[in-house]
Formats: C-alpha cells, structure tokens, sequence
C-alpha cells in the first residue's frame, strides 16, 4: 500500500467518525451563552484533559474533561480553550476574535503510532471555533489576553500549605506576577446552571447509553447463577457495551454477592456467587461521553427468598414514592424524603426498627441501613454537575433507595440472622418533565415477578 493511499484511508477513517458527531454549530451555541454570562471584562479557560500514565510507558485509556467536550466537542489531549467577551486579537490574522483553541500541530511520525490528529489547519471548519493556534503558542497571547481583566474563571484544585502548586495554581501565581493582578473563580458559577439541564442531542445519548445499560442487566439476569465470579458477570454486562457502541464504562461496574452487596461502591468483583446470595448490580455504559446509571439487585439463583422478597419490596415501595416526587419546582431532596419515609415505614413494619416514623426520621436511626442519598444528577459525569436547586424540566437525576444489613450491622442492632448480608439497592435515570417525572431504565425489570420471569430464561453469552 503506499504511502498516499495510506493516508487517504486514515483520513476517511477520522473524517466518518467526526461527522457521526454533533455538529459544530451545538458547541458554538454552548460557547456564545457562556460568553454572554462571563462579563466584558473577565476571561475563561478550558483545558484538555491531561493524559495519566499508568505504569512504564502505558497509559489510561484517554478519557476528555467533561466541561471541556460541552464547550468543544474535541477528545484530542494538550489542548486549551479560550473565551474573551472583550475580544483577543489574532494576529496571525489580523482580526478580534472572541474565542481560540490552542491545540497540537499535525505530526504525521506521531499520528502513526498515536492515531490521526485534527491539526491547527481543520479544527476552525470541524470545530466552528472562532481561531484556532498551536498550543505552544498559548503561552504567547498571555500577557494581552490577562491584562486588565477582573476575574480568571478556571478549573483549580484545592491543595494544602504543604503540598506543591497543581499546574492550575502555579499558572495563576505566574500569571499574577507577571501581570496584573486579577480574582480567580471556578467555571461551575455558570457552566453547571448550563450543564444540568440538558438539551434534545445530549437527552438522545443519554437514552442511548441508558438502553444499552438495561439490555446489559436484562443479559445479567439471564445469566447469572450460583457459581459464577462477579467478573463473569461483568463480563458479560461489558460485554453487551462494547456489542452495543459503548465506548467505556461511565464508571467501574458494582457487582457485588452475598456480603459484598452490603458495601456501596465495592467494584473488586472477585467474589464467587453462592447459592441464596443476593447480588447488586450498579452500572452504567457511556455512549458518546454521556453515561447511565443503573442498579438492579437480584437473586443468584433466581428466585427471592421470603427475607429477601421483605427488603426488596420495603426498597421498591421507596424507590416508587421517590420518583412520584421528582417533579418540576419540587426540592431537589424531595425524592430522597419520599424514599426515606418508606424506608422507615418498612422497616418498622418487619421490626428491624422500633417506634414511630416521625421519630425514627428524627433521630436518624435509619441511617445504619440506609447510609447514602437517594438521588444526583447524570449526564457528562455519572454524579453530574448540579446546583441542588429545584428540580427543572429536561434534567435527568437518579433515584437510588436501598437498604444495606451486614452481618456487622445485624450483630449489632440486633438484627434477626435471615436479613444478613441482603443488600438491596434499585436505582432508574428519570427525566423532569412538565408531565411529570419520566423513567428512561423501565427497559430493565426492576419488580419482583419481572426479575424472577426473565431469569427462568438462559443467557446465550457463557
């Protein structure tokens, strides 16, 4: 093959998966409402998310900085965004511009181990962007575009006395030396008002990532049996990603038996699953940056014993009460006091907990069985960006209820033996509407007679 046709190849390879993206004119939308909220004479800057090396010469998978892709669309590394109401001066240009990406040149000895890189020549067509520089000119356009400003907006990490300036912190403190001095905020202050209620192309990834996430439990639940590793089980689960267009996990998959599914975020998944065993599964495929969350817990060999059928019917019922109060203008903790009351509710019921409800509430005594809160946002982030306020039209939160009886927590509060080790959490997306709260995971069967009837079934994937 030669060299030209070689390349020709690479490009229509890069060029169809740019074009399955959104199109540019999205991102410039998202960049024009942020610049409108900055204020004349204040600056915001974006950068790439950095490659983490993993050991020796491996690397992490490449995964880009969530604000970063909303305002761009761009997954290459070593890259900075740059928003200026006031206007920047180009000059390679001889114009003003309100925006620039700083990104990587075109390095055709790079691109054949590393993979095609846009280059400063197309992102301005691909992108939409206003100007676009190689990155090693950033450092050049400083003095002009921080001179005189009232606030840097940029994304920093706390550090202690003790510890050495991120990259982030030294750049401020050089930045402030060199040149006038300026106030430093986060980018949050407007960019999570943005991100938290989602527009019709970010609500169609997120069903698509969500519909791959229940087919991936619907599989789970055919395949699962007494026997079987929880990483056979993930297996199969990434499995159906990967089959699905899934381009990674929105996080490290939850599958934890017996007395794992007492443990919130356990994902070793080592464990061999044991007859009578419950097992909580908490996953999520992310497609097109935009991740699911979804929990089922289920019986490993496919049938609810009568302590466990008790559990998972008080964790449903509050589940139920807490998605019937994800509506529009309600508290964003809303759902987490509907589910709360019924958690209570049911365990008075089965004598796990004395007393009333009001008390019980009070006094917080729930909290050793349900520890966690029972909703947050998804989107970009699997816990997405949010400002807690009242609950808005087009966002997508979770509902996530459970109860956790460890031995430990048994033992200790005197719990009788037939709950230990039930952990049960169920956890759907829903979308806030003006029609009430929608759920986007009924795909996955989430009672007890649905679980039980597709488990009677076999999986085809061993």
């Amino acid at each position: 093959m030669g060299k030209s046709t070689r390349w020709f190849i690479l490009f229509c390879l890069w060029f169809s998966s740019i074009a399955a993206q959104d199109s540019p004119e999205l991102y410039k939308a998202r960049r024009k409402a942020l610049l409108n909220n900055l204020g004349k004479k204040n600056v915001a800057i974006f950068k790439a998310a950095p490659v983490a090396r993993r050991n020796g010469d491996v690397d992490y998978e490449y995964r880009q900085d969530s604000d970063f892709y909303y305002l761009t669309g761009f997954e290459e590394p070593e890259a900075i965004l740059v928003l200026s109401p006031r206007g920047i001066y180009v000059r390679d240009e001889s114009k003003f511009v309100k925006e620039i990406l700083f990104l990587r040149k075109r390095d055709p000895r790079m691109e054949v181990w590393e993979g095609y890189r846009l280059g400063v020549e197309r992102a301005k067509s691909v992108l939409g962007v206003q100007a676009a520089l190689p990155i090693d000119r950033f450092d050049d356009y400083l003095p002009a575009l921080l001179q005189n400003i009232d606030t840097l907006y940029i994304k920093t990490k706390p550090v202690g006395l003790d510890e050495p300036l991120s990259k982030e912190m030294d750049f401020i403190r050089r930045a402030r030396e060199r040149l006038y001095d300026f106030a430093v905020a986060h980018p949050g202050k407007f960019l999570n008002r943005m991100r938290e209620v989602k527009d019709s192309t970010e609500l169609a990834l997120l069903q698509k990532a969500i519909d791959i996430t229940c087919e991936a439990h619907r599989e789970a639940m055919k395949a699962a049996r007494p026997g079987m590793y929880e990483y056979q089980l993930e297996a199969v689960i990434e499995y159906i990603f990967k089959k699905n267009g899934s381009e990674r996990t929105g996080f490290p998959s939850i599958i934890g038996s017996g007395p794992n599914s007492c443990i919130l975020h356990y994902n070793t998944n080592r464990r061999q699953m044991q007859d009578g065993d419950m097992v909580v599964i908490d996953i999520g495929a992310e497609y097109g940056m935009y991740t699911a969350d979804i929990t089922r817990t289920i019986p490993v060999n496919g049938k609810f014993n009568d302590a466990q059928r008790e559990i998972y019917t008080i964790v449903l019922e509050a589940q139920n009460a807490g998605i019937a109060a994800a509506k529009v203008g309600a508290s964003f903790w809303a759902p987490a006091q509907a589910a709360v009351r019924k958690v209570v509710e049911g365990l008075i019921r089965i004598g796990i907990l004395k007393g009333d409800v009001e008390t019980n509430i009070r006094n917080g005594t729930y909290r050793a069985f349900f520890m966690h809160g029972t909703s947050h946002h998804i989107g970009l982030d699997v816990h997405d960006v949010s400002s807690r306020g009242p609950l808005k039209a087009n966002q997508v939160i979770t509902v996530e209820p459970g109860i956790y009886i460890s031995e430990a927590t048994g033992r200790k509060h005197g719990v009788p033996p037939k709950y230990w080790n039930i952990g049960v959490r169920i956890e759907d997306d829903i979308l806030i509407t003006e029609e009430g709260p929608k759920i986007l995971s009924k795909g996955a069967p989430r009672t007890i007679e649905e679980i039980e009837k597709l488990m009677s079934k076999s999986s085809n994937i061993h």
